[in-house]
């Protein structure tokens, strides 16, 4: 009866992680971390089918499936895809909190050496039983290679727990770092579990720590796609507003807001289309995220609308100014690296907030600053 427990609790759990990964696959655009996302999710639905399988061929229906073989097989592939889904969450972590061991192929291949040595440890399991046994009759054992293997994947994770942790310190829109925070909560997952497992394996707690982790993380990342602008895949309007009614109330430090347009924006849909406009709105956005990446404390970024964007920096008025040219260098490195017929170029208009401002009040100063810089702005010839 336990064993049949046992095999629905994990059948519930690939259920749920399955249908989260068929519905972060409807989406029609990815980003990095997303992608890190969706193959974090298939290679712990894969573990779990792994466990499952074991329980069923191993307990449930033994005389029918239960070949020595089969068993250990599915079980050490939980164990593999474990591990590998725990490397992905890393991947996933590292881009969300702007890292650089994940942005490359190469980069990628080195930060997954530990990840090879843990797999070959697990396959060498097959005759070491340094890690799970199982006897001919069927009997599964843990050693004490198991509770080593989670605190090789605790200390692993907690890395790159710690980074996100430190960033969301630093991090000017609740929203991200919420998400931020919810996801450097992973490895709790695994503690919890190292913490359990002296229960036995009659008590799936890997399993459903995980599933929890998972299904918080794909709400999570869902609710940050409804607040971000599809094509630009920065702030949208909505959350700008949002954003800036809890910011008026809640700063530290003098609040900046920089309201800007691309230049002749109009004249580049006109003359080359609105896909070559539409990528233009693209590396714009990148400009903006290259140069608020800079920061310690990151500045909001969002698409006010059309071409036009909003950037609010809580600061000095002497680390705004910075941001400001910080801005115009990378939008001149996207144009040097994209060699398009045209020259990408930003308006900007500066407001710093007074006591008495309301989020309107503020867009509409800078908004007023930006009129009057285009309006001195010698015609095109």
């Amino acid at each position: 009866m336990a064993s049949v427990l046992y095999a629905e609790i994990y059948l519930l759990c690939i259920i749920i992680v399955g249908l989260c990964r068929y519905w972060s696959l409807q989406r029609s655009s990815y980003s990095a971390s997303e992608r890190w996302l969706n193959a974090m999710i298939g290679f712990f639905m894969i573990s779990f089918i792994g466990n499952f399988l074991f329980t069923l061929f191993n307990s449930i229906m033994p005389r029918f499936f239960g070949t020595y073989a089969l068993t250990v097989g599915v079980k050490t592939l939980y164990h593999i895809f474990l591990c590998v889904g725990v490397f992905a969450w890393c991947g996933y972590a590292d881009t969300e909190c702007r890292g650089s061991l994940f942005t490359t192929r190469n980069r990628v291949l080195l930060s997954s050496l530990p990840l090879f040595a843990m797999v070959v440890w697990i396959i060498a399991n097959l005759w070491t039983h340094q890690i799970f046994q199982i006897t001919e009759e069927g009997v599964y054992t843990r050693a004490r290679g198991f509770q080593l293997e989670l605190v090789v994947l605790i200390l692993f994770t907690t890395f790159f727990s710690v980074k996100l942790l430190i960033q969301s310190f630093n991090e000017s829109d609740p929203i991200k770092r919420g998400h931020e925070r919810l996801v450097a909560s992973f490895p709790l997952s695994l503690l919890i579990s190292l913490a359990l497992s002296r229960m036995g394996e009659a008590v799936p707690v890997i399993c459903v720590a995980i599933t929890l982790e998972l299904l918080c993380l794909y709400m999570g990342t869902s609710t940050q796609q409804i607040s971000l602008d599809k094509l630009t895949q920065v702030n949208n309007r909505q959350n700008l507003l949002g954003f800036l009614d809890y910011k008026l109330i809640n700063h530290d430090e003098k609040l900046f807001l920089l309201m800007m347009d691309l230049d002749y924006f109009k004249v580049i849909n006109d003359t080359y289309g609105h896909l070559e406009g539409d990528d233009a709105l693209v590396r714009a956005a990148k400009a903006l995220k290259q140069a608020c990446g800079s920061f310690k404390r990151r500045p909001y970024i969002a698409r006010y609308g059309g071409d036009e964007f909003i950037v609010v920096i809580e600061s000095s008025k002497a680390e705004a100014d910075m941001l400001v040219a910080r801005i115009r260098e990378m939008l001149e490195v996207q144009n040097n690296e994209a060699q398009r017929p045209y020259t990408l170029a930003f308006s900007i208009g500066m407001a710093e907030f007074h006591p008495g401002m309301n989020a309107n009040d503020l867009i509409e100063a800078a908004d007023h600053c930006l009129y009057e810089i285009k309006r001195a702005r010698p015609p095109r010839k």
